[in-house]
């Protein structure tokens, strides 16, 4: 029977790569690796079965790629630092590629919202500006969380400590750093990498006007705002070379400011995606909780559109694409050249083939408990049991040099 989503299941060139739908895996926090970062068989198991329901591409959850200047944004994070990591995403992208899907390692640097507890002792976190958020640490304020991950010791609410602002010699630095983890994905087996500027993270620091108040050339302006990502995608397209995958996520909100808005709304959103017109991405890629809510009383505009049309490059879009209508709409109103899809695939790994069959499907409700213990591909891998995380809670606790070694 013939799919009421064409536009969702067609074809879509991307870069090097031809993908056979508009449905891409999301990258989605797990916090299930090793304590030092190691990417674990149970992760394998996890994407393996996601490739196998249907998706054309997958983006990893979000791995560090070197141990200081705050990089490291919460416990038990993947990392992509060292050669043990590289053995663990390998086996990762080995059982994603038996199904003939590409996947991405998305790499991420933390700034002023890294865990307190992954500092080491004496560091500082840092961001664009000496700012403090008023967040805090994902998943710190869920008892519910707690049980679902087999945890005894107590369970404290998390809070940010103040950052420091970057020096030009150290954003030179870290952006030298995701060049180095982006070669060790490609060594990894990755495709290609998604740069995080997004959700909170320090590259959403430089982004976001509200946290970025520097008056030299990364910030005080879109364009300036926006130079940091610019030159860190640049440093990754040397590393990694012409063929491999670029994406770059954006958004107006972060773990620390759930509602948050871009001030200028969709003039400012306009202005990024004129500033990353030339930009050495492949594909943006949208994040938010509801693609067509941009928060902009004066501009419904959607967000995703804005930004693909103002930068000419090809959008992932994200948020709140739950059905296969959301996904086709997306897809046929300018705001989307491919669909990521977080949440439903937790829990309902086959997807894309429930919404390609056109039947209605009595959906399950969305449970934390399925991030925790979600359905594993077990020709991969069988997991007869999760690691049990001894995150301590000792708020003051800071980690020394060579934990990871």
């Amino acid at each position: 029977m013939a799919s009421p989503y064409s536009t969702t299941f067609s074809p879509f060139k991307l870069g090097a790569f031809t993908l056979k739908n508009r449905i891409v895996m999301a990258p989605l926090t797990r916090q299930s690796s090793e304590p030092d970062g190691t990417p674990t068989d149970e992760m394998a198991a996890y994407y393996a079965r996601r490739a196998r329901g249907g998706v054309s591409m997958i983006i990893s959850e979000a791995a560090w790629q070197n141990d200081e200047l705050s990089c490291v944004g919460y416990m038990s994070q993947p990392g992509c630092a060292n050669a043990k990591h590289v053995k663990g995403w390998r086996k990762i992208t080995d059982a994603v590629h038996k199904h003939n899907v590409p996947m991405l390692l998305q790499l991420m640097h933390a700034g002023r919202v890294a865990d307190p507890r992954c500092l080491h002792v004496g560091e500082l976190a840092v961001s664009a500006s000496a700012t403090q958020s008023k967040g805090w640490v994902l998943y710190t304020d869920s008892d519910r969380e707690k049980e679902d991950r087999g945890i005894t010791s107590a369970w404290p609410k998390v809070t940010f400590p103040p950052a420091r602002a970057l020096t030009k010699a150290e954003i030179e630095k870290i952006a030298k750093g995701f060049a180095e983890g982006a070669k060790r994905g490609i060594e990894a087996g990755f495709d290609g990498v998604e740069i995080h500027g997004a959700n909170g993270y320090l590259l959403y620091q430089f982004l976001d006007p509200k946290q970025n108040h520097r008056t030299d050339d990364y910030g005080g302006s879109p364009e300036n705002n926006a130079r940091f990502a610019k030159l860190v995608c640049a440093r990754v397209r040397d590393a990694i070379g012409p063929n491999k995958l670029i994406t770059f996520r954006l958004s107006q909100d972060g773990v620390d400011d759930f509602t948050g808005a871009w001030p200028g709304g969709v003039t400012y959103a306009r202005a990024i995606g004129q500033a990353l017109k030339d930009s050495a991405v492949d594909v943006l890629h949208w994040s938010s909780f509801a693609w067509s809510d941009n928060r902009d009383p004066k501009d419904k505009t959607p967000m995703p559109q804005v930004i693909r049309e103002a930068s000419g490059k090809p959008m992932i879009t994200n948020g709140g694409i739950a059905e296969g209508a959301h996904a086709e709409t997306a897809l046929t109103t300018n705001a989307a050249d491919l669909v990521a899809v977080g949440r439903p695939l937790f829990a309902h790994p086959d997807w894309p083939y429930i919404v390609r069959s056109g039947e209605p499907y009595n959906w399950a409700n969305f449970d934390r408990k399925y991030v925790v213990k979600p359905p594993y591909d077990y020709e991969c891998g069988y997991p007869f049991d999760l690691l049990r995380p001894n995150w301590t809670p000792d708020l003051s606790s800071r980690r020394t040099k060579g934990w990871m070694a």
